[in-house]
């Protein structure tokens, strides 16, 4: 049994309201296309920087719902039915689709969505928010810095999940995968994570992590923990 040790420090907690680099130039591009926005000799010519402008200009001649079936249709491809779609555009309204929805795996495409249908309907749709969370590790012992070398989501979620009481809503919805050799839902847990570099002298590294609020709601009165985690595959 590997015997992993972590000091944490939260140094940040903040609600953001765009993923960062989830909407490329290329991807306004595509969206118009996909929406037949004018001819696509015309999309071409349009500066990078008015891309964004101008996907959301072509998105509101449409109804809130229609957009939102657009882009559904757009980001998500084929892997939702026509059915599946109409619904979640009807939802999108009112819902926190990227907390709620019942497959894990397409909340954060469903936040990104939320993203242009707010720059697009900001009188009628909600401010969509997600959590940066900034925190620097340090590893007690030898055996832990493989972990800060090489971070993977498993651990990251499990790091997480020790700084916050017992429940937390990942511990009460994955407590078996916690202690288990297999986290694959910590995949859809982190959505995204930076690493600052893992530094010797202090044998730590900071992590910023993109998430959904819910997941990190625990953590926001914390500010240092120790814990335990471990990879996937270390048991």
């Amino acid at each position: 049994m590997p015997n992993f040790k972590y000091a944490a420090e939260v140094l940040e907690l903040k609600e953001i309201h765009e993923m960062p680099g989830a909407w490329t130039p290329d991807d306004y591009l595509g969206l118009l296309n996909h929406i037949e926005y004018d001819d696509p000799t015309a999309i071409d010519a349009i500066p990078q920087e008015e891309l964004q402008e101008m996907a959301c200009m072509a998105l509101s001649d449409f109804t809130l719902e229609d957009a939102a079936v657009k882009v559904l249709e757009f980001r998500l491809g084929e892997t939702l039915n026509k059915g599946q779609r109409q619904n979640l555009a009807e939802e999108f309204k009112e819902e926190r689709l990227w907390e709620e929805y019942s497959d894990i795996a397409l909340h954060e495409e469903l936040f990104n969505i939320a993203c242009v249908l707010y720059w697009t309907f900001p009188r009628q749709f909600s401010t969509p928010d997600i959590a940066r969370l900034k925190v620097i590790v340090r590893s007690l012992n030898k055996d832990s810095m493989v972990n800060l070398l090489k971070p993977t989501e498993s651990f990251l979620t499990r790091l997480l999940n020790d700084g916050m009481d017992g429940h937390n809503i990942i511990r009460r919805l994955f407590a078996d995968n916690i202690k288990s050799n297999s986290f694959p839902e910590s995949e859809h847990i982190i959505w995204k994570f930076e690493e600052s570099g893992f530094s010797a002298e202090n044998t730590s590294s900071t992590f910023t992590i993109y998430t959904s609020c819910n997941w990190v709601d625990g953590l926001k009165r914390v500010k240092d923990y120790e814990s335990t985690a471990f990879a996937d595959g270390q048991l």
